[in-house]
């Protein structure tokens, strides 16, 4: 382990956020396979991730977060990937208890060469937001400009939330849900 008490802190908080950020993933859509994040040689390498601040939601893939002379991770590297054009979001209630949520999205894709990206969910005060995004091309490739469509499904984590009126938004898109009585699973 390392020497400073104060990195192995650091350490040790990013491992617990990214096991908690790859467990998500693995909620949100359990065929997809999310790759580990590595900690190696004082660079931490995350391969995909959000940010999500209200109006303006970005998302970044091959990030690298890099120690500094104080020892803190600072990000050294991000590379910024495009949303994806939603059209439409209709949410999904399944008849069950506890209950389950999905939204069915649907929407564009730049160009067909490239492929969509496992959701970033996040819920806080009633509101879900969702980023989604598509991979990059890489310097050599080309392909053609044309639009390509794309239809996704995604699991919300709705597991203990009271009755309510929820919102939804993908990508700027809102919609929202109600749940007609507490989705907590009976004692």
């Amino acid at each position: 382990m390392l020497k400073n008490p104060h990195l192995n802190f650091y350490f040790k908080a990013f491992r617990f956020y990214i096991f908690i950020f790859t467990a998500m993933l693995a909620l949100v859509s359990p065929t997809l396979s999310a790759a580990p994040a590595v900690f190696t040689k004082g660079e931490l390498v995350i391969p995909e991730g959000a940010v999500i601040s209200g109006k303006s939601n970005a998302y970044y893939s091959d990030i690298i977060l890099a120690m500094d002379q104080q020892g803190r991770l600072v990000i050294s590297r991000a590379n910024k990937n495009s949303l994806v054009s939603v059209e439409t979001v209709e949410v999904l209630i399944m008849e069950s208890f506890p209950l389950q949520v999905s939204l069915s999205v649907s929407g564009f894709l730049s160009v067909p060469c490239v492929a969509l990206l496992s959701p970033a969910v996040s819920y806080t005060d009633n509101q879900f937001t969702v980023v989604l995004a598509e991979s990059t091309l890489g310097p050599a490739e080309t392909c053609i400009a044309v639009t390509e469509p794309f239809q996704s499904t995604i699991a919300l984590d709705v597991a203990n939330l009271s009755a309510g009126t929820y919102t939804v938004n993908v990508n700027g898109i809102e919609t929202e849900f109600i749940l007609e009585m507490d989705n907590s699973p009976l004692n």
